[in-house]
């Protein structure tokens, strides 16, 4: 017998505030872009913020105080130029410069600001380089408490979301309570924008089939009806992101929680997802 259903609220979600990390690297200028978007989809108001390493950090703590100066004022000026481009789209757009850790700031300023969401860029691939930005970026998703949006590179080639957003979305979990606020959310912007949802939980190889069933039941039980159900067969992370792409999806929904991605979630996974799904992938964290 199927579970009882569990109640998942459906109602819009509320983004007034977008924060968006820039380097000034193709790829937070891609992550920008798609915030630009989500931001006239919403009626919110971006705020970029550039972190400088704290001088004793990188190299510069024999810098003259004029060269200082003189890099920030240059940095200011290129943040302005960046928050220009989404004022000419109807975007309010506020600059922040900042020095010191990454993810110290930005939970400081997603926290004690009220940011509603943040769009972060990774970078896809392989090697010392991919492995380490992914792993921030899984440090920042577990730091901040509200949901963060992951933008690859390569994902600048997929439509724009301009008007309705993303078409299809996939919401990819275990389906325990840690990750019933990602189907929340994912359920949240479907109300909104239209699209389809779809819903995978990958089960291990050689599953049994009255496993496979009683999985299904328990989905059925929390998703509106006629969504669409996948119980595909595999490694986690790899079987999300093919799927993401055999669907043409434009948007990953994940859920997470405070210390570890819920069960098969656990370890590599979520870095994984980041850095191969083919779409911007929104990752919420536990609800408190």
């Amino acid at each position: 017998m199927a579970a009882n259903p569990i109640p998942v609220s459906v109602s819009a979600p509320s983004i007034r505030k977008i924060l968006v990390p820039v380097d000034f690297s193709e790829a937070s200028t891609a992550a920008f872009k798609r915030a630009v978007e989500v931001a006239k989809i919403y009626h919110a108001s971006l705020y970029l913020v550039y972190v400088m390493a704290h001088p004793t950090a990188s190299g510069m703590a024999n810098i003259l105080p004029g060269a200082l100066l003189q890099m920030q004022d240059d940095l200011q000026r290129d943040l302005d130029a960046i928050a220009q481009f989404a004022t000419d789209q109807g975007v309010p757009c506020k600059t922040l410069l900042r020095e010191g850790g990454v993810v110290e700031h930005l939970r400081d300023i997603g926290c004690n600001q009220g940011m509603d969401l943040l769009v972060l860029a990774t970078h896809g691939g392989r090697g010392v380089h991919g492995v380490f930005l992914g792993s921030t970026a899984e440090r920042v998703i577990r730091a901040l408490p509200i949901p963060v949006l992951t933008v690859g590179i390569a994902q600048q080639q997929q439509p724009d979301w301009e008007e309705l957003g993303a078409r299809h979305i996939l919401f990819a979990g275990d389906f325990c309570p840690e990750t019933l606020c990602g189907l929340s959310y994912a359920l949240r912007i479907r109300q909104r924008t239209d699209a389809k949802l779809s819903v995978v939980r990958v089960i291990p190889p050689g599953t049994k089939p009255d496993k496979v069933r009683v999985i299904r039941e328990s989905i059925e039980a929390i998703v509106p009806p006629g969504t669409d159900i996948l119980l595909p067969e595999g490694k986690v992370g790899e079987t999300v992101c093919k799927t993401a792409r055999r669907l043409g999806a434009g948007l990953i929904a994940l859920g997470v929680h405070r210390n570890s991605f819920a069960h098969e979630f656990f370890g590599n996974c979520l870095v994984e997802i980041l850095l191969d799904a083919p779409c911007p992938v929104l990752s919420v964290r536990q609800c408190d």
